[in-house]
């Protein structure tokens, strides 16, 4: 997983820009290990093409999700 991804609660829009094959490695890192379908990587890829904000914030909440374990 990338540095560029929040740890932890956003109060506020990360800031910065992450070029789209930087935010498509980034999703792909929170995901490792999930078993994705061709839909699944569809959506990856449109999420990646996002702008910076929003796509590191979805890679936050899967990051925090997985940090949290099951049933959390």
């Amino acid at each position: 997983m990338s540095a560029a991804v929040p740890a932890g609660p956003l109060e506020s829009a990360p800031g910065g820009f992450v070029p789209d094959a930087v935010r498509s490695a980034i999703l792909a890192g929170v995901l490792d290990g999930v078993e994705l379908g061709a839909w699944d990587r569809r959506v990856a890829g449109w999420l990646a093409g996002l702008d910076t904000s929003t796509a590191l914030t979805i890679a936050s909440w899967v990051a925090r999700s997985r940090a949290a374990g099951p049933g959390r």
